[in-house]
């Protein structure tokens, strides 16, 4: 059972009643006590007791007062405790000094309720075991307690930065706070510092090497050496600890640092990310200076032959070696030390090489060695001590001029002198240089007149080493510079013009030669086999974009030796080959006539464009010595109108065959005869081949037609018309169109006009008489309408009879039967000559 109070007080009189009900239902079960007076006021008590399981379920209780002044009442319910949660705070507290003194950390929870608490340690989120010290504490004015926690950490681990956790439960809710010595100090990474003695520093010393890292860090960090990223030794390693930074000295042998080519300094820490410093040893960058070995030309000259000189130019350090090598091998070694001055620096280094190195084998070279790490060598410098070389040769000039020979020597010491039979009157230019190689190298001029060149005279030049004693010589003439493809020539005869041939007087045979340099060929005539050196005429060369030349000899012969078919030679050889070169010619015995034909131009060539080309075809004709021209209306036209190609002959041919190409325009034309005039040796008459009126097929010509009658048919002649277009109709009484017909092919005769007829089949059903049949013929020109009709008595109509009674209409002709006759005769001759045509063409 739960008792319950209710309790009255500061009325009066003393009279009162207490009345308990549970939601509304009175209860009987409770106790008055009497009132009791204090200072003329009464207070009253009553208790009642009720279930505990109605007080549980939260049962509503009513205590209700009765009293002369007034009535009261209160409601009565069971309340639950309020929970407070604590507010949870740790912080470090130091003994002595601010941040190098022993710690303590101190946890504090405060403002809670109820008391019920508890708390925990941990250290990397693991349960510590350690001395803990806890202080409750309670509010009397909130009713709410508090508690510290105190520890003292383990001072390594707290350097260490681990996590110490302070843990607390309090009402099944677990409250957590941690610090470490990294949320006191910064966390950024420490800058590090390492310092490494100077390349000078080293080199005196070349005992032991120290480099120190100085890293600056408020924590107790770890300090790691990598030399080449292996390691350091404990025992090459020493550390002072200090409260803003951290000393370590890393101690190297001499020899080692010389191998060294990176040093690593690496500080970690919980507390921050690891930070490192990377030092190249071996040097600091330096921008690769430029380095060359070589032989100096005033050395040279100075009789100091066998002197090295190192040139080394855009120095940017102040300390270096300098090393001179043969076969890769130390020869010589120097230390600079360079004044300090703004850079960059150049440096020059002479080394006298010993005799005993002086081989053909033996390469040398210069080494600068900046550090331990930069090393920059020259380009070798090899076969300088190698017997001496000439080379001889011939300058190009000009005809009339002097020639130039060049003699250029190389080797160790090379000297020129020119032979006592080819020295000249004044003394050859000589010019000394040295190139990259080391070797030496001398240029002499010789000049010789172009007559003494001419004769094929031999020039010497030697070349000499004293200090090696060996002499090279070599000569020179112009047979040796002639190459044996510059001693080929090609010769070509050709006969006299057909024109000389035909005045009987003298003729002239023309020999041409093609090559190089024909100024060294001689030419021979030889007539009968006999040499011929009168009435000789020769040109000078011509020179040609492809590098040859070409040169032209006539020789004027009596036209009695040449009918008396004696062969004509010419020969061509050059001055330094024992090989020549000729061609013959003579009158032929056996004489072939050309065939003349001027190809028929087409339809298509001729409405294709205003200019036409004419061609000419000249066959079958031997020799091959031929002239064509062509006339214009009797008149010889020049050669700017055509174009005459070379004569050629085919494959298993004994005859010649040319071509002659001639330009003609329609609005020039003017209906012109032209002829291809063909003159050769074989006839004293030229041969002709003439055409007239080019371009009447393409020029606009009226037809004329002709109505005639056969036997059951209708025939429409149409003749002389251009161009070839041209259409042909039939009508029955004007009105209605005959199909029943068949028009031929429009036919081209030899004036170049067209013809072209029509055949109307008759029939019974539209022959009848008074029937007007009417052939419309429509061309560019003109349209023409031809009329028969069959009359009302036909008797014994006769061919003739139908065509004196048809009735044509047309703008031209003549209407006459004679014309019929004449348009069937000329009609049949041009219909053979087209065929005739045809085949010579085609063959």
């Amino acid at each position: 059972m739960i008792t319950l109070g209710c309790f009255a007080t500061g009325f009066t009189p003393s009279s009162l009643t207490f009345s308990w009900n549970k939601n509304g239902a009175a209860l009987s079960d409770f106790i008055q006590y009497p009132p009791v007076q204090k200072d003329n006021l009464f207070t009253a008590v009553s208790q009642v007791r009720v279930t505990k399981q109605d007080w549980d379920a939260k049962e509503a209780f009513q205590c209700v007062v009765t009293h002369v002044a007034g009535n009261d009442n209160v409601i009565i319910t069971k309340i639950e405790p309020q929970i407070i949660f604590p507010n949870i705070t740790l912080h470090p507290v130091w003994k002595g000094k601010f941040r190098t003194s022993a710690v303590t950390l101190v946890c504090t929870l405060s403002g809670f309720f109820p008391d019920t608490l508890s708390v925990k340690w941990q250290r990397d989120n693991q349960p510590l075991n350690t001395v803990q010290i806890d202080r409750k504490l309670q509010s009397v004015e909130e009713n709410t307690f508090s508690l510290s926690s105190e520890i003292e950490p383990n001072m390594t681990e707290w350097h260490k930065g681990s996590s110490f956790s302070c843990n607390s439960m309090h009402n099944s809710i677990e409250l957590k706070q941690s610090i470490s010595i990294c949320e006191i100090h910064e966390s950024t990474p420490p800058s590090i510092k390492v310092e490494t003695p100077s390349f000078k520093t080293v080199m005196m010393a070349k005992s032991i090497v120290k480099a120190t890292c100085l890293v600056h860090t408020v924590y107790d960090a770890t300090v790691t050496w990598l030399m080449d990223d292996k390691p350091a030794s404990s025992n090459q390693v020493t550390q002072a600890t200090y409260s803003t930074h951290i000393i370590s000295n890393l101690i190297v042998s001499f020899s080692d640092w010389k191998k060294l080519k990176f040093l690593k300094c690496k500080a970690e820490h919980r507390c921050f990310t690891s930070n490192e410093h990377i030092v190249k040893v071996s040097g600091p960058a330096v921008t690769p200076p430029s380095v060359e070995i070589r032989r100096s030309l005033p050395d040279i000259l100075s009789g100091d032959r066998a002197v090295l000189e190192c040139h080394i130019t855009q120095l940017s350090s102040t300390y270096l070696y300098v090393n001179f090598q043969a076969n890769n091998s130390d020869i010589s070694e120097q230390f600079f030390d360079l004044l300090e001055a703004p850079g960059p620096h150049s440096l020059r280094r002479r080394f006298t090489v010993p005799q005993n190195y002086w081989n053909n084998d033996i390469s040398f070279t210069c080494k600068v060695n900046q550090g331990f790490s930069s090393v920059f060598p020259s380009k070798s410098i090899g076969n300088i001590f190698v017997d001496p070389s000439v080379e001889l040769l011939l300058v190009p000039g000009e005809e009339s001029g002097q020639q130039t020979l060049v003699c250029s020597g190389w080797g160790f010491n090379p000297q020129i002198k020119w032979l006592p039979e080819s020295q000249q009157r004044t003394p050859p230019t000589t010019d000394i240089s040295v190139a990259a190689d080391g070797r030496v190298a001398v240029t002499s001029q010789l000049r010789v007149n172009q007559t003494e060149w001419k004769t094929g005279k031999v020039f010497s030049c030697e070349v000499s080493d004293r200090s090696l004693n060996k002499n090279v010589r070599k000569d020179i003439s112009l047979c040796s510079v002639t190459p044996p493809s510059c001693q080929i020539v090609g010769v070509y005869v050709q006969g006299p013009s057909v024109q000389e041939l035909q005045s009987n007087g003298r003729v002239t045979i023309a020999c041409l030669l093609v090559g190089p340099r024909l100024n060294d060929f001689s030419i021979t005539w030889k007539v009968g086999g006999k040499q011929y050196s009168l009435n000789v005429q020769t040109q000078p060369p011509v020179s040609h974009s492809n590098g040859t030349e070409s040169l032209r000899s006539f020789l004027n012969l009596s036209a009695e030796d040449w009918h008396a078919y004696k062969r004509v030679s010419c020969e061509g050889k050059h001055k330094c080959s024992n090989q020549s070169y000729d061609d013959h010619i003579s009158k032929s015995k056996e004489l072939h006539p050309p065939t003349v034909k001027i190809i028929q131009p087409t339809v298509f060539e001729l409405s294709t464009s205003d200019v036409l080309t004419l061609v000419c075809l000249v066959s079958g004709f031997f020799p091959s010595n031929i002239m064509v021209y062509w006339e214009k209306n009797g008149h010889r036209l020049t050669l700017t109108h055509y174009t005459n190609s070379p004569a050629w002959k085919y494959t298993e041919s004994s005859t010649y065959s040319m071509s002659s190409r001639l330009n003609t325009s329609q609005t020039e034309d003017q209906e012109s005869t032209y002829s291809c005039v063909v003159t050769h040796e074989s006839s004293e008459m030229p041969f002709k081949s003439s055409i007239k009126d080019v371009f009447a097929t393409v020029t606009p010509t009226q037809p004329s037609a002709t109505l005639l009658q056969g036997s059951g048919e209708l025939v429409c002649l149409v003749f002389g018309f251009s161009p070839a277009s041209i259409n042909i109709t039939w009508f029955l009484d004007d009105t209605k169109e005959l199909l029943d017909y068949n028009t031929s092919e429009p036919h081209r005769g030899p004036d170049g006009k067209f013809s072209i007829q029509s055949r109307l089949r008759l029939s019974q059903s539209n022959w009848l008489p008074g029937a007007i049949h009417t052939c419309r013929v429509t061309h560019t020109t003109i349209t023409l309408a031809l009329n028969i009709s069959k009359p009302e008595m036909l008797g014994d109509c006769s061919f003739l009879d139908d065509i004196m009674h048809a009735d044509i209409n047309q703008d031209i002709g003549v209407e006459s039967w004679y014309m019929a006759f004449t348009f069937l005769l000329f009609f049949l001759i041009s219909v053979v000559y087209g065929v005739l045509a045809t085949l010579i063409k085609i063959k």
